[in-house]
């Protein structure tokens, strides 16, 4: 799932001012790209004209939209956008500005400006949208042009399966095409401009392991964005549970049941940070253990504690991780001995919250050689034995699943998908379980946090911000509802599976939502969970 700047960055930015004198010597328009994870980036611009600034994130279409404050002192440059924690300090070198933009976290941003060459190239600037047809259903896929200095930034969001920012390569646009590359989709796309268009179109050819027409057409008042119907909880089965003190209400889709398995995804991270938890309070290992120690390849700044919370400055998925991968099971070839020349080769990044997969998973496989087990004889050692969670597993190559039906998996276009397994970055995404084990797991969970203050102090005590939406605990986010109670949330999603556990932490309510289908069940699952709330 994307970082939640993408969400307020396209509420971009009212300004005031320093001298004139020096302020307008920064007159001009001003690009920079913003990577906010590898594989992901937005272009941030800022248009500086009569001693005022506006900030935009043209990627997104949000053009020339007011600061809260913008300053020059000599070379330095200044600017703030209260209402979105949004900040940046750059220096000034030569026709470019070198500094750190900051939103909850910080991200290095050189600003370049753009010459007379470069603006007039604004013209292809803008969102262009089409679809592709996949099984006889449409695929809306938006690809955003962002014009920066001596070139373009291209990204390309699919709404339908909640990606966005996604960068493209090798982007080329002008009159007569529009062609560009995804290395992380392993996809590329070529199209002639249509002449007879009144709105800039081009058609042609997506490849992605088979050809696919797409005609991509440039956003207008005549073509607004189109309409994105998101598929709902239970198109093809899925189940959820209410647990409340006294009574659990649970209910299934199609012909699910108590026997009916569902892959959690990251759900399972919080089964690791229960791990951690519990290795603390058995003096097997504190959260301040470095990594290092355990794993002699990974970088000296990581405790298991930053990997807990996603604040060790590890990305979110490994460097190589796409390499020698089945793309229909990405994870399933990342072993140990992959993850250990990862770390040995590592550069770390800002230790400040950024969600990793790759962080989690090596958390995993540390618990797991500390208690000299594999982490899934020590998730069934701790957790589902003890919980009773028979029908819960850990899926690796050489797993042996229960006798349980795993539920067919289904992507974002309800189109037939393959389960995942996972080797060395398991604790990320890789348990399979049932509602009655999901429903023992809280239960359990919930017992433990009321009868050992130490265990709720270690998994639920706030640990990193995460802006306006919740607080990064151990494992789970913490988030406070519209009366002021707080609950605990995680989610998770694969490549046809999604799911969602959270509960009040003082016990009132809890909900667990599986689906088959990789979409977002967050708004219908929270809307779950804080129903006696909402109905009061």
């Amino acid at each position: 799932m994307l970082n939640k700047l993408l969400a307020a960055i396209v509420v971009t930015v009212a300004a005031c001012c320093s001298s004139q004198s020096t302020a307008n010597d920064f007159a001009g328009l001003w690009r920079g790209e913003l990577e906010f994870q590898p594989n992901f980036s937005l272009v941030i611009g800022l248009n500086v004209a009569d001693n005022t600034a506006t900030l935009a994130s043209p990627n997104q279409g949000m053009l020339d939209h007011p600061l809260s404050t913008y300053a020059v002192d000599g070379n330095t440059m200044t600017f703030t956008a209260a209402d979105l924690n949004i900040s940046f300090t750059g220096e000034r070198q030569g026709d470019q500005v070198v500094g750190t933009f900051t939103q909850g976290q910080s991200f290095p941003l050189t600003l370049k400006k753009l010459t007379t060459e470069d603006i007039e190239r604004l013209a292809f600037e803008g969102q262009y949208d089409g679809a592709l047809k996949i099984n006889s259903n449409d695929l809306p896929l938006q690809v955003n042009i962002a014009v920066v200095s001596e070139g373009y930034v291209g990204t390309l969001d699919s709404p339908t399966q909640q990606t966005f920012g996604l960068a493209l390569s090798d982007l080329i646009i002008n009159e007569q095409q529009l062609s560009f590359a995804s290395p992380l989709l392993q996809a590329n796309y070529q199209g002639e401009r249509v002449a007879e268009a009144e709105q800039a179109s081009y058609t042609g050819l997506w490849l992605q392991g088979r050809p696919l027409g797409l005609t991509l057409t440039k956003r207008g008042e005549d073509t607004p964005a189109p309409t994105v119907e998101l598929p709902k909880l239970g198109e093809h089965g899925g189940a959820y549970a209410l647990i409340t003190p006294t009574a659990v209400e649970q209910h299934y889709y199609a012909e699910h049941g108590d026997t009916t398995q569902y892959e959690i995804g990251s759900v399972s991270k919080t089964f690791v940070s229960y791990l951690l938890a519990q290795a603390e309070l058995e003096d097997k290992l504190s959260l301040n253990t470095p990594l290092h120690s355990i794993i002699a390849e990974a970088p000296k700044a990581i405790t298991l504690e930053s990997l807990a919370t996603h604040t060790s400055g590890l990305p979110r998925l490994p460097d190589d991780l796409f390499t020698g991968a089945n793309g229909q099971d990405p994870y399933a070839h990342y072993d140990l001995q992959r993850l250990r020349a990862a770390l040995q080769q590592q550069e770390l990044g800002a230790q400040q919250h950024q969600y990793s997969n790759y962080g989690v998973g090596a958390l995993g496989e540390a618990l797991a050689l500390a208690y000299e087990s594999s982490l899934s004889d020590l998730l069934a050692a701790k957790v589902f034995q003890p919980m009773a969670m028979a029908d819960t597993y850990l899926a690796t190559p050489g797993s042996t699943p229960t006798a349980t039906q795993l539920a067919v998996p289904h992507d974002s276009m309800g189109s037939r998908v393959s389960p995942w397994h996972f080797q060395a970055l398991a604790g990320a995404g890789a348990i399979v379980s049932t509602l009655p084990d999901m429903v023992r797991y809280v239960q359990a969970l919930r017992q433990q946090l009321e009868q050992q203050p130490q265990l709720a102090s270690l998994l639920l005590t706030p640990r990193a911000e995460l802006g306006q939406c919740c607080e990064q605990a151990l494992g789970w986010l913490l988030e406070t509802d519209a009366e002021g109670k707080t609950f605990a949330w995680h989610n998770g999603q694969t490549a046809g599976f999604s799911s969602y556990v959270g509960f009040y932490l003082d016990g009132s309510r809890a909900v667990v939502v599986l689906n088959n289908q990789a979409t977002d069940v967050n708004a219908e699952a929270k809307a779950l969970l804080t129903q006696s709330n909402q109905a009061k």
